[in-house]
């Protein structure tokens, strides 16, 4: 990477701290994901910015464009288009660091915490900014991915497949499979939302565990809600 580039990072770093934004508000008015913009500068992805995302870019911020930009502007119109364009495409890029989703194995706190579980860590699993996408995660920062060891699900779920929890759902807002706490006891259940009231069926799939009802969802202490699960065949 040239010296170059990473004064264009420190400089944009710098100015979006001293004007009062934030890299995730900044990236979203640019038409970005909110983490376009910390991933720019701080994994290097993408390599340069974009002719339309760093003009924008130094209007938001009132600043000279040239200051975004690596190689001098306005010399060369297709000497630009190339350089933007071996940026977007990685040519030349140095070796950038995929995102990381700690995994963590529950099975020992099902009678316990969840934050308790979370210091568990069995291992990682990396991602590029490719599979962040396809997988459709706003913020790779909020899935833990978790073995099960419960047979509360089974057939559906069954123990040792791998739960990936959205941890920014702090509460149901809609029909799925969640994990919960209650009494100091970790719960997988399927949540079914009555919508004339405030209660809910907690149900599991096993027909050994007896469903319950709460009469008011709120009350539910909601570690994550499960999005994907992985099994061998």
């Amino acid at each position: 990477m040239s010296d170059k580039l990473q004064e264009v990072r420190n400089f944009l770093e710098e100015t979006v701290k001293d004007k009062g934004f934030s890299l995730n508000s900044l990236s979203l008015q640019l038409g970005k994901n909110s983490t376009y913009l910390f991933h720019f500068i701080k994994r290097h992805s993408p390599r340069r910015l974009d002719e339309q995302t760093r003009h924008k870019l130094a209007q938001i911020l009132d600043v000279s464009e040239q200051k975004l930009c690596d190689y001098p502007i306005g010399g060369s119109v297709i000497q630009d288009k190339l350089n933007t364009l071996s940026g977007l495409l990685g040519i030349g890029k140095e070796q950038t660091i995929p995102d990381k989703v700690k995994v963590i194995d529950i099975g020992g706190y099902y009678r316990g915490n969840f934050d308790a579980a979370k210091k568990n860590i069995i291992g990682e699993e990396y991602f590029s900014e490719q599979m962040i996408k396809h997988y459709g995660f706003t913020n790779i920062n909020n899935i833990i991915i978790a073995k099960n060891s419960s047979d509360a699900m089974v057939p559906n779920i069954m123990p040792d497949d791998m739960l990936w929890i959205d941890t920014s759902y702090n509460k149901a807002t809609s029909d799925g499979v969640y994990l919960l706490e209650a009494n100091n006891t970790l719960l997988l259940r399927r949540i079914q939302i009555n919508p004339f009231n405030e209660s809910a069926d907690l149900i599991a799939d096993n027909s050994s565990y007896r469903p319950y009802t709460v009469n008011n969802i709120s009350e539910l202490k909601v570690c994550g809600r499960i999005i994907f699960i992985t099994h061998k065949l």
